[in-house]
């Protein structure tokens, strides 16, 4: 892959995920990497294309994250625990989950972009299932609390966005702390 190449999808994520879709036309991110748009669009057969690489590179390196960040934990609290930091990173980073903005804007994705982001959070929604494998006593089926894990942190995030202080992504922190026996 081209140095350039590389550079606009770096770009990209970062505008989109600090922004919106929006920030990631040929033409925004000509301006930011201070080349033409036609010079993105050489890189780029089309935005539709551009936008599903980019969520597929953004799947793997998250996941990739947190396995390094989870290497060794077993225990689900201290594995959902890293999890939230991921988030409250974010957060602090004033960045949101790329599966958020595009979730934002579904009016501009194709059915494919659409695919990309129902495997992303597939894939999160199976990360915590599987991480609630060895728990107990949980409120309701592994796979459900799994949905509801993903959509208090994603929701959190997008609220908190709104101010400095992470009161929601604080409040879903301690919820899922006080999730029993797991």
């Amino acid at each position: 892959m081209s140095e350039t190449r590389t550079q606009l999808k770096s770009l990209a994520i970062d505008q989109i995920r600090q922004a919106n879709l929006q920030a990631a036309s040929f033409r925004e991110l000509g301006k930011a990497a201070g080349i033409k748009s036609s010079s993105v669009h050489y890189h780029f057969q089309s935005r539709d294309k551009l936008l599903t690489e980019l969520l597929h590179d953004y799947d793997m390196e998250f996941f990739e994250h947190l396995d390094v960040l989870t290497e060794g934990i077993h225990r689900p609290k201290e594995r959902l625990k890293a999890l939230v930091s991921v988030f409250e990173q974010s957060h602090a980073e004033k960045r949101q989950c790329m599966s958020l903005a595009y979730a934002a804007s579904p009016h501009e994705l194709s059915d494919t972009n659409l695919a990309a982001v129902d495997k992303f959070i597939f894939h999160l929604e199976n990360w915590v299932t599987d991480t609630l494998q060895n728990a107990s006593l949980l409120p309701v089926p592994r796979d459900e609390l799994a949905c509801v894990i993903v959509a208090a942190l994603e929701g959190s995030l997008l609220f908190d966005r709104l101010h400095d202080d992470p009161r929601h992504l604080n409040a879903a922190r301690r919820w899922i702390a006080s999730l029993s026996s797991y």
